[in-house]
């Protein structure tokens, strides 16, 4: 598409724990460094438990991250223990996105011998916003995803609404969620990137518009080969594709192009 919605994707594999995982950073980050992804900045993630093993009071713990982002803070890995992410804010297709992920993920395969993956998804934020030729959002949007966007008496501005559908596939698992609002586009408060760059033109996004946030994931020990990460990734692919091709519309897909 030449005026494609996406703003925002990650890819990521679980795998079996590295406690020891500062004492690789050095390697990783020369790897990275000369794959294309200069700029380390480590960091800590917070792991909360609501509750123990036993129904006692949970607890939290904070675990080692390491990101390796290109020059322009568009694309890059996040490094953790226990698992690997590849996000970038400036996507082109699915397949530059899944060898740029693989590239990444095979330089830490090499350096931590891993030994299984227990869980393989991604996750895709497409902007839909209303252009001056055609400004009625329910153009755009197939009605089942809108809410009460457009339904109430006077046409009351909707302050936010949420759609949101969960669907076993295939044994893999989706989950669509659609959400309009009014304001400058955001992130969902679960990812809130920190210093990564967006387009000029999702940055200017000020107004009616909605989020799809299509996530599609699959879970189960396997040992780790690269090589069927890479189709398990195809198959979640072709489902997120389908559940955006339901929540849009031909006008939405004609305006992008």
């Amino acid at each position: 598409m030449r005026q494609a919605p996406v703003y925002f994707v990650i890819a990521q594999v679980r795998h079996n724990s590295v406690l020891m995982l500062d004492s690789y950073i050095p390697e990783i980050q020369d790897r990275m460094r000369l794959a294309g992804y200069p700029d380390h900045r480590p960091g800590k993630s917070l792991i909360v438990n609501l509750t123990g093993p036993n129904g006692e009071a949970g607890a939290h713990r904070q675990t080692e991250r390491h990101s390796f982002l290109d020059r322009d803070c568009s694309h890059g890995f996040i490094v953790e223990h226990d698992g690997l992410s590849f996000q970038t804010t400036d996507y082109d297709t699915f397949e530059t996105f899944s060898s740029a992920f693989f590239s990444g993920l095979e330089i830490v395969h090499s350096i931590l011998s891993l030994d299984y993956s227990d869980r393989l998804g991604m996750r895709y934020l497409d902007a839909v916003v209303p252009n001056e030729s055609e400004p009625d959002l329910k153009r755009y949007l197939t009605p089942g995803v809108l809410g009460l966007h457009g339904r109430l008496p006077g046409n009351a501005p909707i302050a936010l609404s949420l759609s949101e559908t969960h669907v076993p596939m295939d044994g893999a698992y989706l989950l669509s969620r659609t959400i309009v609002r009014n304001g400058q586009l955001g992130f969902p408060g679960d990812l809130e990137p920190q210093g990564w760059i967006v387009p000029d033109r999702f940055r200017e996004i000020d107004g009616l518009h909605a989020i799809i946030d299509t996530d599609a994931s699959q879970a189960g020990r396997e040992d780790f080969n690269v090589e069927q990460l890479r189709l398990r990734l195809e198959a979640l692919h072709s489902k997120v594709h389908l559940a955006f091709q339901a929540s849009v519309t031909d006008v939405a897909l004609n305006a992008w192009g």
